[in-house]
């Protein structure tokens, strides 16, 4: 009995793919044709489609085209499970990374319902989104482990994370504003707003992590900070937080000599 021959224009109809890419396979030794008709047009049989659904199975598990040449030469069941674990775990790791995204950007939506964000804190928190991953390699050769997880909240729940990024949020938010309008760091609203970061800060990260985050001064350091946030505006706040470190020293001061 013979066996039953498909067209190009057939075969493309049969697994879902097109002429040209049919082609192209052929000329990269992919799949080639089983024959050809008398006028050299290429003809394929029944075992190249199943070939072409493990072709089409491969690439959707991320093979290469070189891989899936070796794949079908070898036909190794191994290599296909160690890509589906491997696989597996990018997936899980975009998601992750995906659920986190969301998250933030959930933040921003509730802010910004009663907020006017400014755009370059907009831009501060997409540019952070991006480089959160560098900027955790890059701590965690700088500061211990512990400090490095509660940078990044690892210790608080989804929901006391949200909350959180979205008080830290309005409350940069907010001295920004001050700072746009010529409002000086020893003003009483910029103080309680500095008050608000410090004991949000303090939720974040306990004393001895914080000091560790200190240390950091060298130029490098820029790579976790919001580099879409202007020099003045840095300094303001670093202005703004020596005034209230005064200020609790002050009161620290006076307290001791109450109470001796």
């Amino acid at each position: 009995m013979t066996e039953k021959m498909y067209t190009v224009k057939k075969f493309a109809n049969l697994t879902g793919v097109t002429e040209r890419t049919l082609q192209y396979y052929d000329r990269k030794g992919v799949l080639t044709p089983t024959g050809h008709t008398k006028n050299g047009y290429r003809l394929y049989s029944h075992k190249d489609i199943f070939k072409m659904q493990k072709i089409l199975t491969l690439k959707y598990l991320g093979y290469s085209l070189k891989e899936i040449i070796d794949y079908l030469s070898m036909n190794s069941s191994t290599s296909v499970l160690d890509t589906l674990y491997k696989q597996k775990k990018l997936l899980e790791k975009k998601r992750d990374e995906i659920d986190r995204i969301i998250d933030t950007f959930s933040t921003v939506e509730q802010v910004i319902q009663d907020e006017k964000i400014e755009s370059d804190l907009l831009l501060a928190i997409i540019h952070s989104i991006q480089m959160e991953n560098k900027q955790k390699h890059w701590l965690s050769n700088q500061l211990s482990k512990p400090a490095v997880d509660q940078v990044f909240m690892q210790h608080m729940s989804k929901e006391e994370k949200m909350d959180t990024n979205r008080e830290l949020l309005i409350a940069i938010n907010r001295l920004q504003g001050l700072y746009e309008n010529g409002v000086p760091p020893h003003n009483i609203e910029v103080q309680d707003l500095m008050k608000q970061l410090e004991e949000i800060l303090n939720k974040i990260m306990e004393p001895e992590y914080q000091e560790e985050l200190e240390k950091l001064k060298s130029e490098e350091s820029s790579l976790y900070h919001f580099s879409f946030i202007s020099k003045g505006f840095q300094d303001y706040t670093a202005e703004a937080s020596k005034i209230l470190n005064q200020k609790n020293n002050h009161s620290t001061e006076e307290r001791d000599e109450h109470e001796s």
